[in-house]
């Protein structure tokens, strides 16, 4: 029988008609669409599960980054920076003689106002008292960034509805961050 380039051989029918090439696929090209589809597959079930965990662990994150942040640049410019919890995330600001000044949206600032994720639901304690949570942040800081390096004792439970297990981040009065996986209240 005479092979292709491809290397697939060619069969003859012989039957009661005229003779015809008997058309149909090769074991090789089925295995090739069967690996190429389940390389496909794997690709969506992989990007599909968990991608509400990665996004609150991302949020956490995040939010972990902001305050270390935050604190930072209250120790290096000598200046206290206050920061509130919203329902979609933090809120930063300066103190100033008149109160707390919080950062707007626009600017180049990185901690200007922005979401930490959609879909979160974000709970603040301090002094192991919840705080309410608001859509616009309070008129005073519910926690600060002091100049001292110190930092206002907080928790901050960040969770999602389709999660199993959200993320804590907790602030100690040194300055020292916590960031951890929490199991659920039941």
């Amino acid at each position: 029988m005479p092979t292709s380039p491809a290397g697939t051989t060619e069969a003859w029918t012989i039957g009661p008609g005229p003779v015809r090439r008997a058309r149909g696929f090769s074991l090789v090209e089925i295995l090739v669409v069967l690996v190429i589809a389940g390389i496909a597959v794997a690709g969506v079930s992989l990007s599909v599960r968990g991608s509400g965990e990665r996004e609150v662990e991302n949020a956490a994150r995040r939010a972990e980054m902001l305050v270390r942040l935050a604190c930072e640049r209250a120790v290096l410019g000598g200046r206290d920076i206050g920061f509130g919890v919203v329902r979609d995330g933090l809120r930063f600001g300066y103190f100033e003689t008149d109160g707390w000044r919080v950062l707007g949206e626009g600017g180049s600032d990185e901690l200007r106002a922005r979401p930490l994720g959609r879909e979160l639901r974000i709970s603040a304690q301090r002094d192991s008292l919840a705080l309410e949570v608001g859509e616009e942040p309070g008129r005073e800081a519910s926690f600060a960034c002091l100049s001292s390096g110190e930092l206002t004792p907080f928790a901050l439970r960040i969770d999602r509805p389709d999660i199993e297990r959200p993320w804590l981040l907790e602030g100690a009065l040194d300055g020292h961050l916590t960031l951890s996986q929490v199991t659920r209240e039941r």
